[in-house]
């Protein structure tokens, strides 16, 4: 039998280690998925942004890009529910930085920028099957399903 309860301070000051880099272990998937994003040419996504006027700045399309990323391999296409999960999940806070973009945001996101977000996506599948993190054989996004193509075969033979 206990001897007593373990004393709960909720005005304690950090829960999580300062560093977001403590936040996750290094094998974490979501590493990996930042360094290829990273990696990508975004200047198409970039190019559609104003960079002066009025108005607030914009989320990093990096950022955004690989919150739907992550997302999506995790089942997850609601964009509320990403939302939610930007302020809940660690992983996913990782990934926005500790910033909530707001759910009409991300599904602007991917209304205003569909060709570019299919292409990137496909990128970031063919690098993680190349480094053996998984398997391609249908892609979907925002339930459009479609077949890996004959090229995705002829770069990943064997794994399609």
């Amino acid at each position: 039998m206990a001897r007593g309860f373990r004393r709960v301070d909720r005005d304690q000051q950090f829960l999580l280690p300062v560093d977001m880099r403590e936040w996750l272990p290094g094998d974490h998937v979501v590493w990996a998925l930042l360094e290829v994003v990273e990696h990508l040419d975004v200047t198409e996504l970039e190019a559609r942004y104003a960079q002066s006027g009025p108005g607030r700045r914009a989320y990093d399309p990096r950022m955004l890009l690989a919150l739907l990323i992550y997302a999506y391999s995790a089942g997850i296409r609601s964009s509320r529910q990403i939302e939610r999960l930007c302020r809940t999940d660690v992983a996913m806070r990782v990934i926005c930085g500790l910033q909530v973009p707001d759910h009409t945001v991300i599904a602007r996101f991917r209304q205003r920028h569909p060709d570019s977000v299919r292409t990137l996506f496909t990128q970031v599948l063919l690098i993680c099957a190349k480094a053996g993190m998984g398997r391609v054989g249908s892609i979907a996004v925002d339930g459009t399903k479609w077949t890996a193509p004959g090229w995705v075969e002829a770069l990943l033979p064997g794994r399609v």
